[in-house]
């Protein structure tokens, strides 16, 4: 987290239902729009909820037993989105990718024209470290008459996005990722399309129903008890980071990615060649010595570096890029492994 994120935690939480905590809400959701480069017509839906709350609450929102889904599947959190489908009842189609394998035009492009309405994607799947080409699915979309649905909790304010741009119709985001900030609260960004869509829906839900959310947010608060403290935190990195400029923030992210990725590739591991985020570097090893690694780095070094699920489990582990470090935290990291690297050779 940077200081002034630790110096609002500090503070003590008000309570909300407030004049002074509406403002706070109200510019929250502008300046988000901003970040998201959404139309004025946009509107947003603050979640106290982790990110996989916040992909639920969309499936049950924006879709119904009408819509044929297409889910990009390359990872663990790609596969969240047909889970989440198949408990709602949702008709859906998924495009696997195996492991390190690249979502290319050639690949999607067979599933045109088969009737769906719907993409749901996770932009940056975080379990592999691909960054899918938004510009690719976005034409793909408009072609086949599509909504758009990206999850984009681990990429934004680590790439460039634009729901303008790129005709999205939901963006998910989290405070814990780009933003930096504590776990605990999502966002939900809806177009004016998708609104509409909305409104043929019957949401049987009554803490994750949308129209409530966007009906309460008129006046600067949600229908629930939000998390206080981490609105408050929003509010000043948002400040922050508009103030700094988007793209100058995404390019300090950008800058920490590539010092490391240049580092790191004098020792024996392995990074995918695929589009990648800023956000994290994916690091493969030939051998399952990823926990060990891990540990050392932990209890020995005090840095923590983040072990990787699934199948990649033993010879991956994933360098995230984004808070608030400098390149020399990368000198130090790349110098604690290649320590580890000399003295396992020696066994």
């Amino acid at each position: 987290m940077y200081e002034s994120t630790l110096e609002v935690k500090k503070r003590k939480i008000p309570y909300f239902r407030t004049e002074e905590f509406s403002k706070i809400n109200i510019e929250n959701a502008e300046m988000l729009k901003k970040c998201l480069d959404a139309e004025k017509t946009a509107e947003i839906v603050m979640l106290t909820a982790s990110g996989t709350g916040a992909m639920e609450a969309v499936v049950m929102n924006c879709l119904n037993k009408k819509d044929k889904v297409l889910v990009i599947v390359g990872g663990t959190f790609g596969k969240r989105f047909s889970q989440i489908c198949k408990i709602h009842d949702i008709p859906y189609d998924e495009v696997v990718l195996e492991e390190n394998e690249e979502l290319t035009r050639d690949k999607l492009y067979k599933y045109t024209g088969k009737g769906y309405s719907t993409m749901l994607v996770n932009l940056h799947e975080t379990q592999t470290g691909q960054l899918y080409d938004v510009e690719l699915l976005s034409a793909f979309c408009k072609e086949n008459k599509m909504f758009l649905i990206v999850d984009a909790i681990s990429t934004f304010l680590c790439d460039p996005y634009s729901m303008k741009e790129n005709s999205i119709d939901v963006t998910i985001i989290s405070s814990q990722k780009g933003l930096c900030l504590s776990p605990g609260i999502s966002m939900v960004a809806l177009s004016e399309r998708m609104q509409e869509k909305m409104k043929e829906n019957i949401v049987h839900s009554l803490y994750f129903n949308f129209q409530e959310y966007i009906e309460n947010m008129k006046r600067g608060q949600t229908p629930f008890t939000p998390a206080i403290g981490i609105h408050y935190e929003l509010h000043d990195m948002l400040e922050k980071v508009l103030e700094c400029g988007i793209d100058t923030y995404i390019e300090k992210v950008a800058q920490r990615a590539n010092h490391f990725r240049k580092q790191v590739k004098e020792l024996p591991v392995k990074i995918p060649q695929m589009q990648l985020s800023n956000a994290m570097t994916p690091i493969l090893f030939q051998d399952d010595i990823a926990e060990h690694l891990v540990e050392f780095l932990r209890y020995e070094k005090e840095q923590m570096v983040n072990p990787t699920g699934g199948k990649l489990g033993k010879r991956s582990i994933r360098v995230s890029h984004i808070g608030n470090l400098d390149l020399c935290d990368y000198d130090e990291l790349v110098e604690n492994m290649r320590e580890w690297f000399a003295l396992n050779q020696k066994k």
